[in-house]
């Protein structure tokens, strides 16, 4: 599986030749124009930092085919622009809800997507309590915390920790807090994988 992160919460994820998208928001560097094959748009919940609605007609105008996989209130918001989208998973892709974190006014809908048995992208919640081998860890929000994400990911024990979700840090900040999080989860056995925006990493 190859994965590439493509700021905050999205990730580009390519497997059987299958190319999939998650959470392409509103901070998402991704160029739908330098994409030869779509197959799969994934949106965790409705949150502009997770679903960038022009971002996606987009997606959707240039591959007609692409399927897009949600939940009922997302289905909802992108039914209005013309948008299909479907609530169920398939044979590589498995879909749960998963509460969203406590935050000021509507908390929305959220679910987890388990790609490929390989990848878990819980959106904004840590109240999972099963991951696969390489988990995408939302490591900062107005409803989680750096040590609390750290704390999870030593509970579950995934092989890879991708850590998603940090737009909101300087680079710097992120820098820094990367570099305790690779050394404290190496002595659990983990590998904190910190992606560069556009880097391709192989897990």
């Amino acid at each position: 599986m190859k994965i590439s992160k493509h700021v905050h919460s999205c990730l580009l994820v390519e497997e059987n030749n299958n190319i999939i998208i998650i959470d392409p928001g509103e901070y998402s560097s991704l160029d739908v124009d330098a994409l030869e094959k779509l197959d799969f748009i994934l949106i965790t919940h409705e949150h502009a930092d997770h679903m960038h609605v022009p971002l996606i007609k987009k997606a959707v105008d240039k591959f007609p085919d692409v399927k897009i996989i949600s939940n009922s209130s997302v289905a909802e918001i992108l039914g209005k622009e013309g948008i299909k989208v479907l609530t169920e998973g398939n044979e590589f892709i498995e879909i749960e809800a998963m509460p969203h974190e406590k935050v000021l006014g509507k908390t929305p809908e959220n679910v987890l997507f388990r790609v490929f048995e390989k990848l878990t992208h819980p959106g904004d919640s840590h109240s999972f309590d099963s991951t696969t081998e390489v988990l995408a860890m939302p490591v900062q929000a107005p409803w989680g915390s750096f040590v609390n994400s750290m704390e999870k990911a030593v509970k579950l024990k995934p092989k890879i920790v991708i850590p998603i979700h940090d737009w909101h840090w300087t680079e710097e900040a992120r820098k820094g807090l990367y570099e305790r999080a690779t050394s404290y989860l190496k002595e659990q056995g983990i590998e904190f994988k910190a992606i560069e925006t556009g880097e391709v990493v192989e897990v």
